[in-house]
Protein backbone atom coordinates (compact mmCIF):
# COMPACT_ATOMS: atom_id res chain seq x y z
CA UNK A 1 0.00 0.00 0.00
CA UNK A 2 1.93 3.53 -1.41
CA UNK A 3 1.73 6.73 1.05
CA UNK A 4 1.01 10.15 -0.09
CA UNK A 5 2.63 13.31 1.81
CA UNK A 6 1.29 16.07 2.36
CA UNK A 7 4.02 19.00 3.12
CA UNK A 8 4.72 22.27 4.14
CA UNK A 9 8.06 24.27 4.31
CA UNK A 10 8.01 25.09 8.52
CA UNK A 11 4.23 23.40 9.28
CA UNK A 12 5.14 19.61 9.19
CA UNK A 13 3.97 17.21 7.23
CA UNK A 14 1.15 14.83 7.22
CA UNK A 15 1.33 10.77 5.81
CA UNK A 16 -1.91 8.95 4.51
CA UNK A 17 -2.16 5.66 2.68
CA UNK A 18 -2.76 6.45 -1.15
CA UNK A 19 -6.25 5.29 -0.88
CA UNK A 20 -7.41 7.25 2.25
CA UNK A 21 -6.07 10.42 0.55
CA UNK A 22 -7.41 9.55 -3.25
CA UNK A 23 -10.81 9.95 -1.18
CA UNK A 24 -10.07 13.49 0.85
CA UNK A 25 -8.73 14.73 -2.64
CA UNK A 26 -11.42 13.39 -4.92
CA UNK A 27 -14.16 14.98 -2.18
CA UNK A 28 -12.31 18.65 -2.09
CA UNK A 29 -12.05 18.59 -6.27
CA UNK A 30 -8.50 18.41 -6.18
CA UNK A 31 -5.71 16.86 -8.21
CA UNK A 32 -3.99 13.65 -7.12
CA UNK A 33 -0.55 15.75 -7.46
CA UNK A 34 -0.46 19.20 -6.63
CA UNK A 35 -0.69 21.72 -4.41
CA UNK A 36 -2.69 23.89 -1.95
CA UNK A 37 -1.94 27.92 -2.23
CA UNK A 38 -2.91 30.45 0.08
CA UNK A 39 -5.38 31.52 -1.43
CA UNK A 40 -6.95 28.49 -1.93
CA UNK A 41 -7.25 27.26 1.70
CA UNK A 42 -10.02 29.68 3.70
CA UNK A 43 -12.62 27.43 1.21
CA UNK A 44 -11.09 24.65 1.37
CA UNK A 45 -11.02 24.14 4.98
CA UNK A 46 -14.12 25.36 5.38
CA UNK A 47 -15.40 22.27 2.86
CA UNK A 48 -13.32 19.77 5.32
CA UNK A 49 -14.68 20.86 8.32
CA UNK A 50 -18.37 20.28 6.62
CA UNK A 51 -17.36 17.06 5.50
CA UNK A 52 -16.34 16.41 8.51
CA UNK A 53 -19.50 16.95 10.07
CA UNK A 54 -21.63 15.39 7.48
CA UNK A 55 -19.26 12.09 7.92
CA UNK A 56 -19.89 12.37 11.75
CA UNK A 57 -23.33 12.50 11.47
CA UNK A 58 -23.18 9.48 8.95
CA UNK A 59 -20.92 7.46 10.59
CA UNK A 60 -20.98 7.61 14.62
CA UNK A 61 -17.69 6.49 16.24
CA UNK A 62 -18.67 3.18 18.20
CA UNK A 63 -15.70 2.31 20.69
CA UNK A 64 -15.38 -1.40 21.75
CA UNK A 65 -15.88 -0.89 25.18
CA UNK A 66 -18.94 0.48 24.66
CA UNK A 67 -20.75 -2.65 22.91
CA UNK A 68 -22.67 -4.94 25.04
CA UNK A 69 -21.02 -8.21 23.89
CA UNK A 70 -18.14 -9.48 24.21
CA UNK A 71 -17.97 -10.64 20.68
CA UNK A 72 -18.76 -7.01 19.52
CA UNK A 73 -16.24 -5.66 21.79
CA UNK A 74 -13.18 -7.81 19.69
CA UNK A 75 -14.43 -6.26 16.54
CA UNK A 76 -11.94 -3.96 14.44
CA UNK A 77 -12.59 -0.99 15.26
CA UNK A 78 -13.85 1.80 11.84
CA UNK A 79 -12.09 4.44 11.20
CA UNK A 80 -13.97 7.00 9.14
CA UNK A 81 -13.35 9.93 7.13
CA UNK A 82 -14.02 12.62 9.35
CA UNK A 83 -11.33 10.69 11.91
CA UNK A 84 -8.79 10.98 8.82
CA UNK A 85 -9.08 14.14 7.64
CA UNK A 86 -8.07 15.50 11.20
CA UNK A 87 -4.29 15.60 10.46
CA UNK A 88 -5.10 17.46 7.25
CA UNK A 89 -7.54 19.73 8.42
CA UNK A 90 -4.60 20.82 11.15
CA UNK A 91 -2.02 21.12 8.91
CA UNK A 92 -4.14 23.48 6.78
CA UNK A 93 -5.05 25.71 9.37
CA UNK A 94 -1.22 25.80 10.39
CA UNK A 95 -0.51 27.12 6.75
CA UNK A 96 -3.13 29.23 6.61
CA UNK A 97 -1.68 30.98 9.75
CA UNK A 98 1.58 30.95 8.61
CA UNK A 99 0.85 32.05 4.39
CA UNK A 100 2.19 28.23 3.71
CA UNK A 101 1.69 25.88 0.51
CA UNK A 102 0.47 22.58 0.82
CA UNK A 103 2.41 20.44 -1.70
CA UNK A 104 1.92 16.56 -2.27
CA UNK A 105 3.57 14.19 -4.91
CA UNK A 106 1.21 11.16 -6.24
Amino acid sequence: MSLITFRAPTQGSVIMFSNDAAQLLAALHLPEDGEITQAELPGLITQLEQLIKVDKRANPVIWPEDLESENDQNAPVQIHLSQRAVPLLQLMKRCETATETIRWPA
